[in-house]
């Protein structure tokens, strides 16, 4: 047997994110499991908020932080090595139960790696079989163990193939309600007078974002500074970038003197920008379903390598990529994708969403999301389920 707790020992899990909004799932579920286990040992694929949750470092997640089938391809090298180290932690740690949270083709060649070993696995966050490659929901039973799900509709998909799903619902219900402020409370925060025009900037958590979304994103913010000077700009610094790094990108990017003078960028404090801002322009991802959870208008926008995008287009089976459309099935908020994610293009939309009318649209469209997304308690949920399987490996 497996586990730990048939022996007495210290119960150890192994788990494994591959982005910011993964590694701040993975913190808040080790802090979960130790209050059910205390003394719980967690190892595995760490980044800053893991790590402060108390998460060893076997890998770090800087290392492994890439989006895109090309992007992927070139760090090759650097993946792979990712998974050896984390593979042979399998073999010296024999860790009680792998949490896997999300990404999906690296997370799931580990998976194999530990069921070739005996080691229950426990995925967090299904592949997206309903946007492209539906087969794959028939054959995820043979990499996992068990399947938590995000959304209701996904339970039903994976359970017809014998794969025992649950579904626990999503984290960030309960992580915004937490943490994320008032619009006036966060503008006191930031230092800002209340009735100040606000855009907040979120063009992604990786370096390859940053690149391509953030001279659009500046480009983006000269136009609407140009139509009203007394706007400001927020640039909030995601954990997985270096404070440097981002100066030199912005710099790079040559903004003009007044636009110098009225953006700030912040260590941090993403959640606070998104609460305090009248309109966002943010990044495909899981940024834009915090700013809908928290209400505030936004204009969705990414570019990726064209042969990505190129590839993509061939496999995807939905008509929107970000997750506010998708919960809700049509599009609420602006999607401006590649050569579309132009700043005309995309100041136009945040003058629309400035506009009285056009921000009350999208906030009651918003306000419905938070309907579908149900109630919270999802890591709890799935800290129970963990839990139960470091207590019964054959589950």
């Amino acid at each position: 047997m497996n586990s730990s707790t048939a022996t007495g020992s210290t119960p150890r899990v192994m788990l494994a994110a591959g982005e910011a909004s993964g590694d701040m799932y993975a913190a808040e579920l080790v802090t979960a499991l130790r209050r059910r286990m205390p003394g719980l040992e967690a190892i595995g694929l760490a980044g800053a908020q893991s790590r402060a949750a108390g998460m060893e470092t076997i890998v770090d997640l800087d290392r492994v932080s890439v989006m895109g089938l090309v992007e992927v391809i070139r760090h090759y090298p650097d993946l792979r090595r990712a998974m050896n180290e984390m593979v042979a932690a399998l073999d010296e740690r024999r860790p009680d139960l792998l949490i896997l949270i999300d990404f999906q083709e690296f997370n799931q060649r580990l998976a194999r790696a530990a069921r070739a070993r005996g080691i229950p696995v426990l995925f967090f966050v299904a592949p997206q079989v309903w946007a492209w490659r539906p087969g794959r929901a028939r054959h995820f039973g043979r990499i996992a163990d068990h399947l938590a799900v995000l959304f209701d509709f996904e339970q039903p998909l994976f359970e017809r193939h014998g794969l025992p799903t649950t579904h626990v619902g999503h984290p960030l219900i309960d992580l915004i309600d937490r943490e994320a402020p008032t619009r006036d409370a966060a503008r006191d925060e930031l230092g800002l007078e209340r009735d100040t025009p606000l855009i907040g900037l979120l063009p992604g958590s990786r370096h390859g974002e940053i690149e391509r979304l953030l001279p659009i994103f500046l480009a983006t913010a000269e136009r609407l500074l140009a139509a009203d000077p007394s706007r400001r700009f927020l640039l909030p610094r995601a954990g997985s970038l270096e404070a440097e790094w981002l100066e030199r990108q912005v710099a790079a990017a040559n903004p003009s003197d007044a636009l110098h003078r009225a953006l700030r960028v912040l260590d941090g404090g993403s959640r606070t920008v998104m609460a305090a801002s009248d309109a966002l322009l943010v990044a495909s991802g899981t940024a834009s379903l915090e700013a809908a959870l928290i209400g505030t208008p936004m204009v969705i926008a990414y570019r990726t390598n064209a042969l990505t995008h190129a590839i993509a287009r061939r496999l995807v089976r939905i008509e929107h990529i970000g997750l506010p459309n998708i919960v809700l099935g049509r599009e609420a908020v602006p999607e401006r994708i590649q050569h579309d994610a132009t700043p005309a293009r995309l100041a136009a939309d945040i003058e629309a969403l400035l506009n009285p009318a056009g921000a009350a649209a999208q906030r009651a469209d918003l306000a419905e999301i938070r309907e579908r997304l149900g109630a919270g308690g999802a890591l709890d949920r799935l800290a129970d389920l963990a839990a139960d399987m470091i207590d019964r490996p054959d589950r």
